[in-house]
């Protein structure tokens, strides 16, 4: 596993799971556009935990396109076509063997890029869909909170009442990439809600919240990705630390 080359992932723009934690660095951000990422690869027990999401994505992706209400983009393996609609089967070849790859959110202007895990459409009308899987860890890095002295992971897990504070701003992010799409005739029509399904990784129990578009929680993280799409486009000169101004923080000092 550990040999596997580790998957592409474009440095060159700015990804709206990394612009909405608390700790992005603007000047790192600028540095890892112009000069690549500085990272060591996942070891064995941390690639084990990406791994143990996807297979949990890909099992709410599987149901939902069974059902026959998943939007987005689509891969046939059989005769290589590439095209966007609801899962079922190839509108050309009739395969059923067909990838799922998700919805592109992106704005080229503030050099945003990333895909949402889903997007429903039924008679209902559609939302999209974003897909976490919780354990001790997730809840300690997102909600420390909630892991009150002696606390389990079954006393956290009955606490969460609603979306963590990250994985809101990030649904807020991606609907205001698809309004912002829809402006330039991208889409006809896009979702104005986003629901979070929480799956905990022990014994995958569920729990489902909905939110709403509000654009006014986007603006302090559209400014910051201003300022790195204009440091890179036109100055050509690395923003402050967003963390720390005077001392720069972790993820920035690495490019010193």
């Amino acid at each position: 596993m550990l040999a596997q080359p580790e998957k592409p992932r474009d440095h060159t723009v700015i990804h709206p799971s990394e612009l909405c934690k608390t700790d992005f660095c603007a000047r790192a951000s600028y540095y890892t556009i112009t000069q690549g990422p500085k990272r060591d690869k996942a070891g064995f027990r941390l690639q084990n935990i990406y791994d143990e999401g996807h297979y949990i994505h890909a099992k709410w992706q599987n149901r939902l396109r069974d059902m026959g209400i998943l939007y987005g983009m689509w891969y046939c393996q059989s005769c290589k076509l590439a095209y966007t609609g609801i899962g079922s089967s190839c509108p050309d070849c009739g395969s059923l063997l067909i990838d799922y790859r998700e919805v592109s959110v992106y704005d080229r202007d503030l050099m945003i890029s990333g895909h949402t895990d889903g997007w429903v459409k039924d008679d209902q009308g559609n939302v999209l869909i974003e897909i976490k899987s919780i354990g001790i860890g997730t809840i300690r890095f997102e909600e420390p909170s909630l892991l009150y002295s002696h606390a389990t992971l079954d006393d956290a897990w009955a606490n969460i009442r609603r979306p963590f504070s990250t994985h809101i701003r990030q649904g807020q992010l991606y609907l205001e990439m698809l309004r912002r799409m829809k402006e330039k005739g991208i889409y006809d029509e896009v979702p104005e809600e986003i629901v979070f399904i929480y799956e905990k990784k022990s014994d995958q129990a569920v729990k489902e919240f909905t939110v709403r578009a509000n654009p006014a929680t986007v603006k302090p993280m559209l400014d910051k990705a201003y300022d790195i799409a204009r440091a890179v486009r036109i100055t050509k000169v690395a923003p402050e630390c967003s963390n720390d101004p005077i001392n720069g923080c972790k993820a920035c000092k690495v490019y010193e």
